[in-house]
């Protein structure tokens, strides 16, 4: 069964590191391999990605963004849904929630990266995480770290929330989507895996694999665009959170056994291979 995608482009919205494989560096040719064209939209421009490399050389597209818009709609372009990752300043939140309130409703994968491990990131305003909620209400599925999702819904930081403590997280955070939106939490640990967490009618749901050694950048990168591409392939939520999470194992795996220093990202190729035979066989396979 050979799997069909929407022929319109979808957006995606990303910071851009010449140097990293992650962020919009992963997620063009995931979303490639899923036959998907895209709507690039560099939220920041950098040398290399901020870690590993000391301070990165940052270009700036504050006059491009709104350029790019109005030329898109000259040119009636039109999205089959959207992918969301770093906007990193107030005036791109406002930019990109013009551009998504302005369109036909489309469906918005939304990972609001700020925070890890209970810290917000440098050069990112104390205001921010509030300012990303105007986004919420836009979203039809959103993917927050544990860090994330504390700060989204203002519940103070807790590295280990009891099973309760993480639906009552989940719960704070669908109430801040639409009806039919979905939230799921990523990077959470439960006896030595670390998967992803949700709800299915008030009832919790876990998928994961082992937890591998060290730290890998981009890893959530890869996830999210894994899970918005078999989305647009047309699979439901729980199977595309299951394949995302193979396939960001099999990814991190093949990164654990290359030669490639850490913080140079994600080794893709054993990925792209596996969703090429998906999109021609509709069975994804990662052993």
């Amino acid at each position: 069964m050979i799997k069909v995608t929407p022929t319109a482009p979808l957006f995606v919205a990303q910071d851009l590191s010449a140097i990293g494989s992650l962020s919009l560096q992963v997620a063009l040719p995931i979303l490639a391999a899923f036959n998907i064209a895209t709507a690039a939209l560099p939220t920041s421009l950098l040398s290399t990605q901020t870690e590993g490399f000391n301070s990165p050389v940052a270009a700036n597209l504050t006059t491009w963004f709104p350029a790019a818009f109005t030329h898109w709609q000259q040119q009636k372009i039109t999205f089959s849904g959207s992918l969301l990752g770093y906007l990193g300043t107030d005036n791109i939140v406002t930019l990109i929630q013009q551009l998504l309130t302005t369109r036909p409703a489309m469906p918005v994968i939304f990972d609001p990266v700020m925070a890890d491990q209970g810290m917000r990131y440098p050069n990112l305003a104390a205001d921010y995480p509030q300012q990303l909620t105007q986004l919420l209400p836009l979203a039809t599925v959103i993917t927050p770290n544990l860090t994330e999702a504390q700060l989204l819904t203002e519940i103070p930081f807790n590295p280990a929330p009891t099973r309760k403590e993480q639906v009552r997280l989940l719960k704070a955070l669908a109430q801040k989507l639409p009806a039919s939106g979905y939230a799921m939490i990523t990077g959470i640990t439960i006896q030595q895996e670390v998967g992803c967490i949700w709800l299915v009618h008030d009832q919790l749901h876990f998928y994961g694999h082992r937890r591998l050694a060290g730290h890998f950048y981009g890893s959530g990168d890869v996830l999210t665009a894994l899970l918005t591409g078999f989305l647009q392939c047309g699979e439901s939520l729980a199977t595309a959170i299951k394949y995302a999470v193979d396939g960001t194992f099999l990814a991190l795996k093949q990164t654990e056994y290359s030669q490639r220093e850490r913080h140079y990202g994600i080794v893709l190729s054993d990925l792209l291979i596996a969703i090429g035979h998906y999109l021609h066989t509709g069975n994804f396979i990662t052993k």
